[in-house]
Parts: structure tokens; sequence; C-alpha cells
């Protein structure tokens, strides 16, 4: 995926790798007395050029998430020249084309007057802009102006507030789960990810920006054995809930970066559970290290949700299940097994190169699962003086402890352990299903990061911080479920099924066959070439010849014909 777009070339680019104007009003019978009257137009553009936006807008809409855009206006605003829709689109648009500051969508989106029809402005508008604001303290005229500038779109954006945004968040998880985009039984990964800031970034209570001090390597990239230092980081977190078959997070929140990733852990995965109830059941959760919480895990136990999270290795828990895989191993070795346990091996091929000179390497994975451990610590409330109490009942649970994993070398001090209510015997279950955490550091946190731009906030303030955070998970999830549907419906037409996107791309191609949008004013209008030359007062013969004359291209379009024809 292209990671940073500063052209319109680029954005045509990445718009393919993912893979209008619905804003706009559409009247084709006034932009037809229009052309016919004044033998003028604001601009016209083949009707591909915005293609990508036409059907992610219709599949927002068919989806039913339309009207949850809507609802993000927050009503306050006097005088206002724009409606708020056009900025909640402007933002999808640069979330999705993937523009890294607000800046870059001057070049890219706000004077592209094809991209800018998308909202509803012509030609005029973009190039000379909507309205006077600014000019009197512009130093330089610019060659395009723009219909509104980005710092418009920010300034409207920040005043949106949390509960309308988690209100639209949620409602489009739930619109993609009334459409059965996710497994009938989700098994989800849970983690908290940091979004920075800067020390003067304005924050909702005036107060200091939130800040915490860890030990980072410089350049974790650059150098992976760089030694690490202490550094202030400054910003905040998103607990995020991710469904990695679809690959479209479930719910999100929002707190300060020096909050302990176990604070919000239980409320996102409660909202995650509500967002898909009825359509998907959260049947497990994979959690990191940071999660490992006594009444935490407790509680999401208590909820019938399998866990699936690694020991830290002060944990006494830990230093028995080590021991008792290294018993089994050696028992394993002999040809024995441990009661209580069960020793495996996977060996996993991988090919290097191609051709002669192509290797495969052979990659042992060995665990070793333990039935039944006593945890003292896994209950409401967490560690406490009851666990030493003669009557205290300890929580039992599995683990598996990983003794090699993908071929690396044997090392007792870092044997993963993981602890899991699953009752499944086989040791992989957990292993697997853990493994599967990875791909929420890679596919959803990283990418947020690096291709979705979710530290390069619209406004510095935790405001702004926060509105971006959830207009990028949300677009995140839109495409993703985006692209599924269009494989499930390209699937479908394969089969000689008739239904979803595919049927209205092909009724699209069909209806859109020769056309053009015209652009005239506020409104614009869909029209087959041959109609545009007839309405400008052209003669073309061969339709001429067929029966069509300016009288039909009225009536087709429900306007009245001129007296005249």
């Amino acid at each position: 995926m292209t990671h940073k777009v500063t052209s319109r070339k680029e954005l045509q680019t990445r718009l393919a790798e993912l893979s209008s104007w619905q804003t706009a009003t559409r009247n084709d019978a006034q932009v037809a007395r229009t052309l016919h009257e004044t033998r003028t137009m604001d601009q016209v553009y083949p009707l591909n050029e915005a293609a990508f936006f036409d059907e992610l807008f219709h599949f927002i809409r068919e989806i039913g998430a339309w009207d949850l855009l809507g609802d993000l206006d927050p009503k306050s605003r006097e005088g206002a020249l724009y409606p708020f829709l056009q900025f909640v689109l402007f933002t999808i648009m640069r979330c999705v084309g993937g523009m890294q500051s607000m800046l870059a969508t001057r070049d890219v989106l706000l004077t592209d007057e094809a991209l800018m029809g998308v909202l509803g402005f012509n030609a005029a508008q973009v190039r000379d802009g909507s309205n006077d604001r600014g000019l009197d303290r512009r130093t330089k005229p610019v060659e395009i102006r723009g219909a509104f500038s980005y710092e418009t779109v920010a300034d409207n954006l920040v005043t949106v507030d949390k509960e309308k945004l988690a209100a639209m968040f949620n409602g489009v998880v739930r619109c993609l789960a009334k459409q059965g985009m996710f497994p009938k039984r989700i098994d989800a990964v849970l983690d908290a990810t940091d979004n920075e800031a800067t020390p003067g970034y304005e924050t909702d209570d005036g107060k200091e920006v939130p800040s915490v001090t860890r030990e980072k390597r410089p350049d974790v990239r650059a150098n992976r054995r760089a030694k690490k230092i202490k550094v202030t980081v400054f910003g905040w977190k998103v607990w995020v809930v991710w469904e990695p078959v679809s690959r479209i997070p479930l719910a999100i929140t929002i707190d300060g970066i020096n909050v302990a990733d176990n604070e919000h852990a239980y409320e996102v995965l409660s909202q995650a559970r509500k967002n898909v109830e009825g359509y998907a059941t959260i049947r497990s959760v994979a959690l990191d290290r940071g999660f490992l919480d006594g009444d935490l895990l407790s509680k999401i136990d208590g909820d019938d949700v399998i866990i699936y999270i690694p020991a830290r290795s002060n944990l006494t828990i830990t230093t028995d299940a080590r021991e008792i895989a290294r018993r089994a191993e050696a028992l394993a070795l002999q040809g024995q097994s441990l009661e209580g346990t069960t020793y495996k091996e996977r060996i996993e091929k991988v090919k290097h190169g191609a051709g002669k000179n192509a290797t495969v390497e052979e990659r042992k994975t060995v665990v070793v699962g333990i039935r039944e451990l006593p945890c003292d610590w896994w209950k409401a409330g967490g560690s406490s003086s009851a666990a030493n109490s003669k009557t205290f009942q300890p929580k039992l649970l599995n683990a598996t402890v990983v003794l090699r994993w993908d071929g690396a070398p044997a090392d007792a001090e870092k044997e993963v352990v993981l602890l899991t209510t699953n009752p499944d015997k086989d040791p992989f279950a957990a292993f697997d299903a853990y493994d599967d955490r990875s791909l929420i550091e890679n596919t959803c946190n990283r990418e947020a990061k690096e291709s979705w731009f979710l530290e390069h906030h619209p406004k510095r303030s935790e405001a702004g911080m926060r509105v971006h955070a959830y207009f990028v998970f949300m677009c995140m999830g839109l495409v993703s479920a985006f692209r599924s549907y269009k494989e499930q419906a390209e699937e479908a037409a394969f089969k000689g099924e008739d239904t979803g996107i595919a049927r209205f791309r092909r009724q699209l191609e069909m209806r859109n066959r020769d056309k053009v949008v015209v652009f005239c004013g506020e409104h614009f209008g869909i029209f087959r070439n041959f109609e545009v030359m007839m309405l400008l007062g052209a003669t073309v013969r061969d339709r001429a010849l067929m029966g069509e004359s300016l009288h039909t291209v009225f009536q087709r379009h429900g306007a009245l014909p001129p007296e005249s024809s």
C-alpha cells in the first residue's frame, strides 16, 4: 500500500491498491435546461473519474451507515456555509486517500475539481473559493484557491463530542455485523497502542498532556539491538478490540498514555460484544502481558470468553510451568509421558529462493501443554491475603509452554508460558490463538500509524487526536469490509448470482457507458455524450436517424422541452 500521498497520481495509485459525487445535488432536468439555454457548463468529467469513492459511498449507504455520518453534526453552528456532512466525507477521503497531513489535502483534494465535485462544489468554487474569507490577509494570489480551507475542516471536526464519535464508530461496526462481515464465533485480539503527541497540545481540561517515562530503543527498526534509554512520551493511548479474519476493529476507547493497559480493557471488550450481539459472539480473546491482572481476567472469564495471555517471568506459575515442561520434554525424548501434560512438535517447511537456488528450511516448534495449574491471583479483586486462607480455592488454568518457537534456539529464561481457560488438551490450540495476536501489532496498529497516519492529527489538541483516531479506525474497518464485500460479490457473480455491489457496479457500468457528469452551479447531471452535444445545439445525424431529438432528450431527463422544439 502507498504510505504517503502527496499528489493526485499517488492518490490514484493508493485508491487502486485499496480496490463521485454523492453529496452533490443531482438534477438532470435542471442541468439539461441550463445547458440548452446558456450553452455553458461549469465542468465536465468522465463518469469513472471518482469511481472508487462512488462505490465506497454506495457501500456505506447500502449497509445503513450513511445516517451515522450525518449524526456527527453538532448543530451548534450559526450561519454555516457548508453542510457538516461535507467535512465528514472530506475526512473520510483524506484518511482513505492516505494524506499524511491536513496541509497535504490542499494539493491532492481541495484543488481537484473532480474530487471536490463529489462534495458538491463546482469548478468556479474550487478555482476561486466559495466565499471571500481570508482574501484580505492573502499577500500572494494562488492559481486555484480551493472550495474551502483545510483549517475550516479541522475547526469544525474538533467540535464533535466523544459521545457522537463513539456512536458513529459503534454504529458502523453494528452495520457491518448485520451484513455478516464477521465469523459467527469471533476469536478477538485486544491491545493498546500509543497515540503520541507533543507537550504543546491543548487538552480538554486545560491540564498538561499525559506523559509516561519508559525505556525505549532510539530507533528499533534501524538497530534492534540498540541499548534502551529512558524517554518521556507524551500523548494518549487507544484500546482496540480487533477481529483478525475480517481485519476490522470491533471497538475502541481512548485515554491518557499514562493509564495502565488493564484500566479500560473490560470496558472496550464489553462494547465489542455489544456491537456484534445478535450476529456474532466473541468466543475468545488474546491479550498481551500488559493486561495480566487477576481482577480483569476474572471478569472476562465470568462472561464465558476464553482467554489466552502470556505469564510474566517473575510469577510462581511461570516458574512451575517451565519446570514441568522441561521434565515432560526429557521423558518424551525417552518415549515416555508425564501425567497431566502433552508434548508436541510441529515442523513447518519454509522455502527460500527460486529455481535451482531454492532451499527449504525446516522450522521446529516444540510446546508442552499442562493441565490444571493452580493460580492464586486469578480472581475478583486480584491478589490479596485471602489466598493464604486454608479454605481458599485457587483458579485452575491450562498452560502451554513454548520450548522452541519456529526453530529458535532453546532458552530456559525466555520460554513463553501461555495461560488459558481453554479446556482443549491440544497445546497448539493456545499457541496458534496467541500467535494471531501479533497480527494486531503488524496489520492493525502499525498500519494505522504508517499507512493511515494515526498520529498526524488535524489539530494540535486532544479533540483533534480523538476525532482522527475514530475516523482512522472506522475507515480501516470500512475499507476492509468494502474489499471483502466486493470479493464476495465477484465470487457470487462468477457463480451466476446477482447480488450486492457487483450488481450495482454492473448497473453503474451499463448506465455510465459513454456517459459524462456535467456540473452546473449547485447541481450535476449525468448524460450520454450525444445528449450533451444535442443540448448544446449540435445535430448528431446518427442519433437523429434513430429518432433522437432535443425533445426526447428533455423528456428522458424529466425536463419540459423548450417551446421551439
